[in-house]
């Protein structure tokens, strides 16, 4: 499903001449297509999600490096890129969202409490590709601490 509307969008990028877009979708599926092969059959939507975030993560390390080397024009463009590659994603839960959901967790799993790497890994499954899990880490190390 995922890849399906890549292909639509740059398919419209291409005939409306959106070359930012274009060529960030095209890079995008590239770096589909090189996974794909290296796994030898076609992705799952959650492996996409995966690989767009990674992609992401790339794009806001640029950014940061961009901005702190004094070009601010590459930032903007990564930057740019990272917003385009979000509308990917499925919807983030926000951080109230998060509490929320790691207390709930918590709750139903006492015996994970106060464990921040066991938490992750049971936690991680359910929240993945909806969630930003250095977030929810940040969210267990507060609870332990706090």
């Amino acid at each position: 499903m995922i890849l399906e509307r890549i292909d639509r969008d740059l398919t419209s990028a291409l005939k409306e001449g959106d070359q930012f877009k274009k060529e960030a979708l095209r890079y995008l599926k590239s770096v589909i297509q090189n996974a794909t092969i290296e796994k030898g059959r076609s992705l799952t939507d959650e492996e996409l999600i995966s690989l767009i975030q990674k992609e992401l993560k790339r794009r806001q390390e640029a950014s940061d490096a961009y901005a702190k080397a004094g070009a601010s024009e590459q930032a903007r463009n990564e930057q740019a890129e990272l917003s385009l590659l979000q509308g990917y994603l499925p919807t983030q839960m926000s951080e109230d969202e998060l509490h929320q959901f790691v207390a709930g967790y918590l709750a139903k799993n006492p015996q994970l409490s106060g464990n921040v790497g066991q938490t992750m890994g049971a936690i991680a499954g359910e929240l993945k590709g909806r969630a930003d899990l250095g977030l929810v880490a940040k969210i267990l190390r507060e609870g332990q601490s706090g």
